[in-house]
């Protein structure tokens, strides 16, 4: 009986590890980087929000229209300020028209 108590706290706290580690999703578009609320022209405002909420992972949501230089200027400020790792996605759906 101990042992199902104990495999069911540990289930438990492995799902509720799952929910905790979701990553930060910022948004780079050809004008704009958006993380949650904060929406700026400039990188740095972003970070700040990103560094503010100190996730483990953050996933880059890409606009294919986007100049690399942007994506660039967000990573380096970021790994100035915070170590996490990165994941890079490209995608159309709720970008600027071009």
């Amino acid at each position: 009986m101990r042992f199902i108590r104990w495999s069911a706290a540990f289930a438990s706290l492995a799902l509720v590890g799952c929910f905790a580690f979701k990553p930060v999703e910022v948004r780079i578009t050809p004008t704009a980087y958006q993380v949650g609320e904060v929406k700026s022209s400039l990188a740095t405002p972003a970070v700040d929000e990103v560094v503010r909420i100190k996730p483990s992972k953050v996933l880059i949501v890409l606009c294919k229209g986007t100049h690399p230089m942007r994506v660039i200027q967000f990573e380096q400020e970021l790994s100035a300020r915070h170590h996490v790792e990165l994941s890079l996605i490209l995608v159309d759906k709720g970008c600027p028209a071009a």
